[in-house]
């Protein structure tokens, strides 16, 4: 059986532009992909895989059963990671794991909000 990877999120430092990261954005939106249903039939277990390095702030995976989405209102969350940062408590998060989504989602994408600190290696998507 073939095994489908996609990038939700490339390599991003906090302050350093990166994808569609600015640099300076508190909250942004990755650029989505085909989920595991796009093309109908192709199952609903998806798995997301995260790679932080002192990592301070939200990451909400997103998906939508819309076959073109437009609008922020076409999305829905699915997945979080919470890990926002106050006076150090919590720590930032160094961690590398994995989340299982199950759905029969169309497109997927990664949302970050309160980022202020630290690198997301990467955050990717299995099928």
């Amino acid at each position: 059986m073939k095994t489908t990877t996609l990038q939700l999120l490339p390599t991003t430092t906090y302050g350093t532009p990166s994808g569609n990261y600015d640099g300076s954005s508190l909250d942004w939106a990755g650029v989505e992909q085909k989920a595991a249903d796009y093309y109908g039939g192709f199952g609903t277990l998806q798995t997301v895989a995260f790679y932080l390095l002192n990592f301070s702030g939200r990451i909400i995976i997103e998906a939508t059963l819309d076959s073109t989405p437009t609008v922020d209102g076409d999305w829905f969350e699915v997945s979080r990671v919470d890990n926002v940062v106050i006076s150090n408590d919590p720590p930032p998060l160094t961690s590398n794991f994995i989340r299982n989504i199950t759905g029969n989602f169309t497109w997927i994408r990664a949302k970050v909000e309160l980022f202020d600190t630290g690198t997301i290696t990467k955050v990717m998507l299995s099928y």
